[in-house]
């Protein structure tokens, strides 16, 4: 994946449009949405293919509250307090959710997408995002 470089912030400010057009990078090929939001569920920044009649802001508090719910599962029944990522697939399609530095990254896909390219363009995503967002105070 080859993400362009025009990706800037200040110390404490978000470029929304930039952040937009970097998670429209990912959004192809399958990949039909992609979010940026708090582990609240406060929406940062979201990049949706096909209009929807679903505002944005609910699909990240859905997948926050997934974060959220296995996170703390994860540190109470397996003595684990680092979730990597959720994995999830249904008739519709798959998603990945994944933390980046205090943010949360989703990726949904149609069918079409394999789990293990989905969960590439997350690392991916995640990986070039780490160290701009590691700057930025929410």
């Amino acid at each position: 994946m080859n993400l362009h470089s025009r990706f800037t912030f200040s110390v404490k400010m978000l470029k929304p449009r930039v952040l937009t057009e970097v998670l429209a990078q990912v959004t192809m090929d399958g990949v039909e949405s992609s979010f940026l939001f708090k582990v609240d569920g406060t929406l940062i920044a979201h990049y949706c293919l096909n209009s929807s009649p679903t505002d944005p802001r609910v699909g990240s508090a859905i997948a926050s509250n997934i974060w959220s719910i296995y996170h703390k599962n994860g540190r109470g029944s397996l003595d684990e307090d680092k979730l990597q990522m959720v994995l999830m697939e249904n008739q519709g399609g798959r998603i990945v959710i994944k933390h980046v530095n205090n943010l949360v990254i989703c990726l949904c896909s149609n069918t079409s997408v394999e789990l293990g390219m989905l969960t590439k363009k997350c690392d991916a995503l995640v990986e070039y995002l780490q160290e701009p967002l590691s700057k930025v105070t929410l």
